[in-house]
């Protein structure tokens, strides 16, 4: 190799360690690190670009921000770089930052595992390339034998509470290659079950504790596993899109890690937002397409989280099914009875019960097709399903019971509706119940308390009929106010000019008092009522 590759590497190498330098200086990692034993270290990552002599170092992989460190080195105007340079110098650059990084063995600030990213400018081009993975063997087996002591006395002896931080860094190294080269899948699936065991006693803890275990199942698929099996583009905005390369660029995957990649799709189904559905349906079809007769099944029957008597039920009445993969309720009326809509919402409130997805929607296969009385509703199976169940007033204490399970997550939706006619869980329940009785109206009110009214506007139409239905009084003005609350861009509707009357003024006016509101509140109300707040002033 020529001196002015070995020059080149020297200054890389000489700027990449006045990085971690800086980096060690700037962080507080003993004590970092000092928060729990299954953390051997802080930084991971470093990146750098070159540019005849230049370097500029950073020390995350965010974008083209300020460097953390400007190197200036020498420079060769009469000889630039090419690709077939860097292929050259690649093996002494590998060798001058593995030595560089193993300086840092005794030292917390980084990782075991690190990793180094290039840039080069190459004929106006930009060239990007991996330099650098490597892992340090005395921080690894440390960090091991920390994990072994952790899982004997935290987990597999356990019977307290977890920290979230331990879970953070747990979950990750146990299906990391770097650490577990051979990952004992049925090992880390009961790890991670015993988890959420010790720490389902405190609801938000257990989701933060489930959100990291999804997150590390999550970027072991897309990072670690899928990309020996797909090529993978990852738009600047967006999912990422996966193509399966070609048999000869692939070997078998193991049988173990295809049951891995299910678990991954199964858990961020069961524990995360509706919006990330997608990507774990995703998962499992992926695991179809690479030989898993078990995720042929799954997305045939569901993830097996619920049992059989749970998710099949069939009689002379009604036959129904339940999918938790692709959340739904396949219901299918034989005959068009109380009794058979009672079976039926038995069946939806057991799997609810039961931690069934909080979005879903339901097949409804009947020979009856009511629909609510209300304007701007979608319609959809799951709206039908329940219209036809109102019908029989002896079921309104069992559709409440629904209606309670079914709005207790935020941030959730019926699947078979979108747009302007988004609904939450519990909606057509709710909708149908305070029309019919104003026994309902606290449970409207708990209802309207979960709404997510930047994304729903369904109430809107609900409004009009509720009015229209039991008028504007001393029983219907809170209510009025709180459905008023969640209002997205109506126009002032003519029902509400009874409002006006004197005693009705009094009546408002003292509700909105006792909410306390904050004056842009108040004028939001009035604006729905008037387009205006002369009439409101408190």
């Amino acid at each position: 190799m020529d001196k002015r590759l070995e020059t080149i590497v020297s200054d890389i190498t000489t700027a990449v360690s006045q990085l971690l330098q800086k980096m060690d200086e700037k962080t507080d990692s003993a004590n970092i690190v000092r928060r729990t034993t299954l953390q051997a270290g802080v930084h991971d990552y470093v990146r750098f670009f070159y540019y005849n002599g230049q370097v500029h170092c950073f020390m995350d992989g965010m974008g083209e921000d300020r460097p953390d460190v400007e190197y200036e080195g020498t420079h060769f105007p009469d000889a630039p770089l090419t690709k077939a340079d860097i292929d050259q110098m690649l093996p002494l650059l590998q060798e001058k930052l593995k030595e560089l990084y193993s300086s840092y063995d005794d030292k917390p600030v980084l990782d075991y595992e690190f990793e180094v990213d290039g840039k080069f400018r190459i004929d106006g081009k930009f060239y990007k390339l991996p330099v650098l993975h490597t892992t340090s063997e005395a921080k690894k087996t440390k960090l091991l034998q920390a994990i072994d002591q952790y899982l004997a006395k935290k987990i597999n002896e356990g019977q307290y509470p977890t920290k979230e931080l331990e879970t953070f860094f747990l979950a990750k190294h146990l299906i990391n290659p770097a650490l577990y080269p051979e990952t004992d899948v049925p090992a880390v699936i009961a790890v991670f079950e015993k988890i959420r065991t010790l720490n389902k006693h405190s609801k938000d803890k257990l989701q933060q504790h489930q959100h990291h275990i999804t997150y590390a199942l999550r970027t072991w698929a897309e990072e670690k596993f899928l990309p020996a099996y797909y090529n993978i583009h990852k738009p600047s905005w967006g999912l990422p899109e996966f193509t399966l390369k070609n048999g000869d660029e692939r070997l078998a995957p193991p049988e173990q890690l295809l049951d891995l990649l299910i678990y991954a799709g199964v858990t961020i189904i069961r524990f995360e937002p509706n919006y990330s559905r997608s990507t774990g349906v995703g998962f499992i079809e992926k695991a179809k397409e690479l030989g898993s007769t078990k995720a042929t099944q799954i997305l045939k029957t569901g993830s097996g989280t619920f049992s059989t008597a749970d998710s099949q039920y069939k009689d002379a009445d009604v036959t129904c099914t339940a999918n938790d993969v692709f959340a739904t309720f396949d219901i299918s009326f034989k005959n068009e009875t109380e009794a058979a809509y009672g079976k039926a919402l038995d069946f939806i409130c057991n799997l609810l019960e039961k931690d069934f997805p909080p979005s879903y929607e339901i097949k409804c296969k009947s020979k009856t097709k009511n629909l609510l009385p209300v304007k701007g509703l979608g319609k959809s199976g799951t709206q039908r399903f329940f219209a036809n169940a109102l019908q029989y007033p002896a079921l309104y204490p069992q559709l409440q019971k629904y209606a309670q399970l079914a709005i207790r997550q935020e941030y959730e939706w019926y699947n078979d509706v979108e747009a302007e006619q988004c609904a939450r869980p519990g909606t057509y329940a709710v909708f149908g119940l305070a029309l019919a009785d104003a026994q309902y109206f606290p449970l409207l009110q708990q209802y309207l308390d979960k709404v997510d009214d930047e994304h729903q506007s369904v109430q809107n139409h609900f409004l009009v009929q509720f009015i229209q239905q039991h008028g504007i009084n001393a029983g219907t003005i809170p209510t009025i106010v709180d459905i008023l609350r969640c209002a997205q861009d109506i126009k002032p509707i003519k029902e509400l000019k009874a409002l006006e009357t004197a005693e009705n003024m009094e009546l408002l006016k003292n509700y909105v008092r006792s909410l306390k509101l904050e004056s842009y509140e108040v004028e939001h109300l009035a604006w729905f009522i008037w387009k205006g707040k002369k009439k409101l002033e408190l």
